[in-house]
Protein backbone atom coordinates (compact mmCIF):
# COMPACT_ATOMS: atom_id res chain seq x y z
CA UNK A 1 0.00 0.00 0.00
CA UNK A 2 1.98 2.95 -1.30
CA UNK A 3 -0.42 5.62 -0.15
CA UNK A 4 -2.41 6.88 2.76
CA UNK A 5 -6.11 7.06 1.91
CA UNK A 6 -5.56 7.90 -1.72
CA UNK A 7 -2.94 7.86 -4.48
CA UNK A 8 -1.94 11.48 -3.89
CA UNK A 9 -0.58 10.93 -0.38
CA UNK A 10 2.92 9.49 -0.15
CA UNK A 11 3.97 6.80 2.28
CA UNK A 12 5.74 8.33 5.25
CA UNK A 13 9.35 8.09 6.33
CA UNK A 14 10.75 6.55 9.52
CA UNK A 15 13.41 8.21 11.65
CA UNK A 16 15.98 5.96 9.98
CA UNK A 17 15.18 7.56 6.63
CA UNK A 18 13.51 4.42 5.26
CA UNK A 19 9.94 4.37 4.10
CA UNK A 20 7.35 2.60 6.20
CA UNK A 21 6.47 -0.92 5.18
CA UNK A 22 2.97 -1.34 3.80
CA UNK A 23 1.95 -3.14 6.99
CA UNK A 24 3.22 -0.37 9.28
CA UNK A 25 1.50 2.22 7.12
CA UNK A 26 -1.74 0.24 7.39
CA UNK A 27 -1.47 0.22 11.20
CA UNK A 28 -0.84 3.97 11.23
CA UNK A 29 -3.80 4.66 8.95
CA UNK A 30 -6.06 2.64 11.23
CA UNK A 31 -4.95 4.66 14.25
CA UNK A 32 -5.47 7.92 12.36
CA UNK A 33 -9.00 6.88 11.42
CA UNK A 34 -10.13 6.54 15.03
CA UNK A 35 -12.15 9.13 16.91
CA UNK A 36 -10.53 8.05 20.18
CA UNK A 37 -7.33 6.30 21.30
CA UNK A 38 -7.22 2.61 20.40
CA UNK A 39 -5.73 -0.45 22.06
CA UNK A 40 -3.23 -2.90 20.63
CA UNK A 41 -5.85 -5.62 21.13
CA UNK A 42 -8.31 -3.82 18.84
CA UNK A 43 -5.64 -3.32 16.18
CA UNK A 44 -4.71 -7.01 16.41
CA UNK A 45 -8.35 -7.97 15.93
CA UNK A 46 -8.74 -5.71 12.87
CA UNK A 47 -5.49 -6.56 11.09
CA UNK A 48 -5.25 -10.28 11.76
CA UNK A 49 -1.58 -9.77 12.62
CA UNK A 50 0.09 -11.36 15.64
CA UNK A 51 -0.13 -9.16 18.72
CA UNK A 52 3.67 -9.02 19.02
CA UNK A 53 3.89 -7.80 15.41
CA UNK A 54 1.35 -5.07 16.10
CA UNK A 55 3.18 -4.00 19.25
CA UNK A 56 6.45 -3.82 17.33
CA UNK A 57 4.88 -1.49 14.75
CA UNK A 58 3.37 0.64 17.51
CA UNK A 59 6.69 1.06 19.28
CA UNK A 60 8.40 2.09 16.04
CA UNK A 61 5.64 4.54 15.12
CA UNK A 62 5.96 5.98 18.61
CA UNK A 63 9.71 6.34 18.19
CA UNK A 64 9.22 7.99 14.79
CA UNK A 65 6.83 10.56 16.28
CA UNK A 66 3.67 9.56 14.41
CA UNK A 67 1.69 8.37 17.44
CA UNK A 68 1.55 8.90 21.20
CA UNK A 69 0.32 6.62 23.96
CA UNK A 70 -1.64 7.08 27.15
CA UNK A 71 -2.86 4.79 29.89
CA UNK A 72 -6.41 3.46 29.74
CA UNK A 73 -8.55 4.47 32.71
CA UNK A 74 -8.30 1.83 35.40
CA UNK A 75 -11.40 -0.32 35.78
CA UNK A 76 -10.18 -2.84 38.35
CA UNK A 77 -7.15 -4.89 39.20
CA UNK A 78 -4.05 -4.98 37.07
CA UNK A 79 -2.12 -2.34 35.26
CA UNK A 80 -4.21 -0.44 32.68
CA UNK A 81 -3.33 -1.04 29.04
CA UNK A 82 -1.73 1.49 26.73
CA UNK A 83 -3.99 3.28 24.27
CA UNK A 84 -2.57 4.77 21.09
CA UNK A 85 -3.57 7.83 19.07
CA UNK A 86 -2.15 9.66 16.09
CA UNK A 87 -0.30 12.93 16.61
CA UNK A 88 -2.42 14.47 13.84
CA UNK A 89 -5.81 12.96 14.62
CA UNK A 90 -8.51 12.93 11.95
CA UNK A 91 -11.67 14.92 12.77
CA UNK A 92 -14.12 12.85 14.76
CA UNK A 93 -16.73 11.03 12.72
CA UNK A 94 -20.07 12.75 13.33
CA UNK A 95 -21.71 9.51 14.45
CA UNK A 96 -18.77 7.77 16.15
CA UNK A 97 -19.52 8.69 19.76
CA UNK A 98 -23.23 7.91 19.43
CA UNK A 99 -22.61 4.53 17.79
CA UNK A 100 -20.10 3.56 20.45
CA UNK A 101 -22.58 4.32 23.22
CA UNK A 102 -25.30 2.48 21.30
CA UNK A 103 -23.14 -0.65 21.06
CA UNK A 104 -22.36 -0.66 24.78
CA UNK A 105 -26.03 -0.12 25.68
CA UNK A 106 -27.39 -2.80 23.35
CA UNK A 107 -24.78 -5.30 24.50
CA UNK A 108 -26.01 -4.86 28.08
CA UNK A 109 -29.75 -4.48 27.62
CA UNK A 110 -30.84 -5.47 24.11
CA UNK A 111 -33.11 -8.49 23.63
CA UNK A 112 -31.75 -8.91 20.09
CA UNK A 113 -28.74 -6.55 19.88
CA UNK A 114 -27.78 -7.26 16.26
CA UNK A 115 -31.30 -6.73 14.92
CA UNK A 116 -31.78 -3.58 16.98
CA UNK A 117 -28.38 -2.26 15.92
CA UNK A 118 -29.16 -2.81 12.25
CA UNK A 119 -32.50 -1.04 12.57
CA UNK A 120 -30.81 1.90 14.31
CA UNK A 121 -28.29 2.00 11.46
CA UNK A 122 -31.09 2.01 8.90
CA UNK A 123 -32.67 5.02 10.56
CA UNK A 124 -29.33 6.80 10.52
CA UNK A 125 -28.74 5.88 6.87
CA UNK A 126 -32.12 7.29 5.85
CA UNK A 127 -31.33 10.44 7.83
CA UNK A 128 -27.96 10.77 6.08
CA UNK A 129 -29.66 10.45 2.70
CA UNK A 130 -32.24 13.07 3.63
CA UNK A 131 -29.55 15.53 4.76
CA UNK A 132 -27.50 15.40 1.59
CA UNK A 133 -26.79 18.80 0.07
CA UNK A 134 -26.23 17.33 -3.37
CA UNK A 135 -27.82 14.50 -5.30
CA UNK A 136 -25.59 11.54 -6.14
CA UNK A 137 -25.65 10.14 -9.67
CA UNK A 138 -27.31 6.94 -8.46
CA UNK A 139 -27.79 4.60 -5.50
CA UNK A 140 -24.27 3.15 -5.74
CA UNK A 141 -22.73 6.61 -5.63
CA UNK A 142 -25.07 7.61 -2.80
CA UNK A 143 -23.84 4.73 -0.63
CA UNK A 144 -20.18 5.38 -1.45
CA UNK A 145 -20.56 9.09 -0.71
CA UNK A 146 -22.28 8.37 2.62
CA UNK A 147 -19.58 5.92 3.70
CA UNK A 148 -16.88 8.38 2.70
CA UNK A 149 -18.50 11.14 4.75
CA UNK A 150 -18.65 8.82 7.78
CA UNK A 151 -14.91 8.08 7.58
CA UNK A 152 -14.76 4.63 5.95
CA UNK A 153 -12.48 5.62 3.02
CA UNK A 154 -14.41 3.54 0.47
CA UNK A 155 -12.74 2.33 -2.71
CA UNK A 156 -14.99 1.28 -5.59
CA UNK A 157 -13.40 -1.65 -7.42
CA UNK A 158 -16.20 -1.86 -9.95
CA UNK A 159 -17.58 -5.09 -8.50
CA UNK A 160 -17.38 -4.46 -4.77
CA UNK A 161 -16.67 -1.51 -2.51
CA UNK A 162 -13.71 -1.84 -0.14
CA UNK A 163 -14.03 0.03 3.14
CA UNK A 164 -10.45 0.74 4.12
CA UNK A 165 -11.13 2.44 7.44
CA UNK A 166 -13.32 1.71 10.43
CA UNK A 167 -13.98 4.79 12.57
CA UNK A 168 -15.21 2.55 15.41
CA UNK A 169 -12.47 -0.06 15.53
CA UNK A 170 -12.13 -0.15 19.32
CA UNK A 171 -15.88 -0.68 19.77
CA UNK A 172 -15.92 -3.17 16.88
CA UNK A 173 -13.25 -5.27 18.58
CA UNK A 174 -15.42 -5.49 21.71
CA UNK A 175 -18.84 -5.80 20.08
CA UNK A 176 -18.21 -6.82 16.43
CA UNK A 177 -21.70 -8.15 15.76
CA UNK A 178 -23.37 -4.97 16.99
CA UNK A 179 -21.04 -2.46 15.31
CA UNK A 180 -21.04 -4.30 11.99
CA UNK A 181 -24.85 -4.48 12.15
CA UNK A 182 -24.98 -0.69 12.59
CA UNK A 183 -22.77 -0.26 9.53
CA UNK A 184 -24.87 -2.70 7.50
CA UNK A 185 -27.95 -0.78 8.59
CA UNK A 186 -26.49 2.54 7.42
CA UNK A 187 -26.02 1.03 3.96
CA UNK A 188 -29.56 -0.40 4.04
CA UNK A 189 -31.00 2.98 4.98
CA UNK A 190 -29.23 4.89 2.22
CA UNK A 191 -30.38 2.32 -0.33
CA UNK A 192 -33.96 2.43 0.96
CA UNK A 193 -33.94 6.20 0.59
CA UNK A 194 -32.93 5.65 -3.03
CA UNK A 195 -35.83 3.26 -3.59
CA UNK A 196 -33.57 0.21 -3.56
CA UNK A 197 -33.91 -3.09 -1.76
CA UNK A 198 -31.71 -3.46 1.30
CA UNK A 199 -30.06 -6.72 0.26
CA UNK A 200 -26.42 -5.70 -0.06
CA UNK A 201 -23.96 -7.61 2.12
CA UNK A 202 -21.17 -6.19 4.26
CA UNK A 203 -18.33 -8.67 4.88
CA UNK A 204 -16.39 -7.52 7.95
CA UNK A 205 -12.58 -7.76 7.89
CA UNK A 206 -12.45 -9.68 4.61
CA UNK A 207 -8.76 -8.75 4.49
CA UNK A 208 -6.44 -7.11 7.03
CA UNK A 209 -7.93 -3.71 7.80
CA UNK A 210 -10.55 -3.98 5.05
CA UNK A 211 -14.28 -4.72 5.01
CA UNK A 212 -15.89 -5.63 1.68
CA UNK A 213 -19.30 -4.33 0.68
CA UNK A 214 -21.03 -6.48 -1.93
CA UNK A 215 -23.27 -3.72 -3.17
CA UNK A 216 -26.40 -4.89 -4.97
CA UNK A 217 -28.35 -2.17 -6.76
CA UNK A 218 -30.94 -2.35 -9.48
CA UNK A 219 -29.84 -1.01 -12.89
Amino acid sequence: MENNDGPSRRRRIAASGRRHSSTREMVLQMIEAQAAPISAAALTHATGLHENTVRGHLEQLLADGYIVREREESSGRGRPAWLWRAVAQDPESPYAALAGVLAETLARTGADPARQAREAGRSWGRELAARRTRTAAGPREAVIDAMREQGFAPEDTGDDVLLRRCPLMEAASRHPTIICAVHQGIIDGVLQAQGQRADSVLEPFSAPGVCTLHLAVAP
